[in-house]
């Protein structure tokens, strides 16, 4: 398409995927009280993002009143210094806050943000981690769109016998694996600090390698044929739908059905639930996590398209000159 050919395109997709990644890792976290209290009770962590909104304060006891995402009041120890130059009655405050299990009560440790024009929400067990999802679910995703896309061309090639279909089936397929690998990627740097190791050999990650070494083989198998053209684009064609097969099965109800580490298993932290939809089709997110996470997975998709356009372009051009050749 010539879309993706335009320099115009591309500065805006440099431009969106800056903005991708300044927002998340930029945009504050923000929880609510109850967050800070169940946290502290679980000693998981000492101190816990929270974004709340300023309805009163005492100058003498420096308490300051606020309501947080749920509507839910409480009082947080502050500092005169915090309150008198950057928070006044009605601002929302993005804060670090400790909840003394003692006292029942926050002490204000850091003032983040100040009337923040969006927060990243508070996912309990993930907190910083939780950023990832914005990179490692879309590119998931994107990868699984990827090799539908390769696997829908294989089809069309082998019904009507036109070469730039088997193209763009290597470009698809090879942007799916490039999607899948980065996937990986995410996910281990995910574990690494979640679990404690790069690799768990977790069914999610099995499912994912074994869906590597499956793509990887299909292009393994188009290099060692010496068959003609038309019969290894047919034989390559006839794989390529045959390992798509496999693609929901590994990525999706594998990983489901067996005890897990992850989210959507029956041993994730989710509670056999996935972060964003589970297998009730139900959301169970924050909506602003969830709008983030979509405007990820159309930012990879394009990059997924501009990929594909621009390989299939190569392939023909190699063609080409084996053909003058």
């Amino acid at each position: 398409m010539k879309l993706f050919r335009s320099n115009i395109f591309l500065w805006c997709l440099g431009i969106a995927l800056a903005i991708q990644v300044y927002i998340a890792f930029e945009t504050p976290i923000g929880g609510s009280f109850s967050d800070a209290k169940m946290l502290a009770m679980n000693g998981v962590q000492d101190v816990t993002p929270i974004k709340a909104t300023l309805l009163s304060y005492d100058p003498v006891t420096k308490l300051g009143r606020f309501r947080d995402l749920y509507d839910d009041t409480g009082h947080v120890v502050m500092s005169d210094k915090a309150y008198a130059t950057k928070a006044a009655v009605g601002d929302v405050l993005v804060m670090s806050v400790a909840y003394d299990k003692q006292t029942a009560t926050n002490n204000l440790v850091d003032l983040i943000r100040v009337n923040p024009m969006m927060t990243f929400p508070m996912i309990q067990g993930l907190g910083e981690l939780g950023r990832n999802m914005l990179f490692h679910v879309p590119m998931s995703m994107v990868a699984f769109i990827a090799f539908l896309m390769g696997t829908i061309y294989s089809i069309l090639y082998l019904i009507k016998k036109d070469f730039d279909y088997d193209r763009r089936a290597r470009a698809s397929s090879a942007a799916g694996l490039l999607f899948t690998a980065l996937a990986t990627i995410t996910g281990s740097i995910w574990a690494r600090f979640s679990w404690g190791t790069f690799w768990n050999w977790d069914p999610r990650e099995t499912s994912i390698f074994i869906l590597l070494l499956i793509y990887g083989a299909y292009f393994m198998l188009r290099s060692l044929l010496e068959e003609s053209e038309d019969k290894k684009a047919r034989i390559a064609a006839v794989y390529n739908i045959i390992a798509f097969v496999t693609v929901p099965f590994l990525m999706f109800i594998l990983p489901r059905i067996t005890q897990s580490l992850h989210p959507g298993g029956g041993g994730g932290m989710a509670g056999g639930e996935a972060p964003i939809i589970n297998l009730s089709g139900k959301v169970h997110t924050d909506r602003t996590l969830l709008n983030m996470h979509w405007v990820s997975v159309f930012l990879f998709l394009f990059v997924f398209l501009w990929l594909k356009d621009v390989y299939t372009r190569i392939l023909r051009l190699q063609d080409k000159q084996t053909e003058e050749n």
